[in-house]
């Protein structure tokens, strides 16, 4: 799984907004993404990585959500 798709998965599966500290601290600890390295996701690289994926995240400050705001009950 790339990194945007667990971004994606995990504010589908919370149903709500999440800060970019949010997201990486919830990606280490459920491991649905790790990098190649073993290192720790860091909120920067959340920040870059949504950044650059405009088409399916909105960004407040640091805050991220969905473009199309979808939410299921999973």
């Amino acid at each position: 799984m790339k990194l945007h798709d667990a971004i994606e998965k995990l504010i589908i599966h919370t149903g709500r907004p999440m800060t970019t500290t949010e997201i990486a601290n919830k990606l280490n600890e459920n491991k649905w993404y790790t990098k190649k390295d073993g290192s720790p996701i860091i909120p920067y690289q959340i920040h870059g990585r949504t950044k650059n994926y405009t088409r399916i995240f909105t960004r407040d400050g640091s805050l991220v959500s969905l473009k199309d705001e979808r939410v299921t009950d999973d």
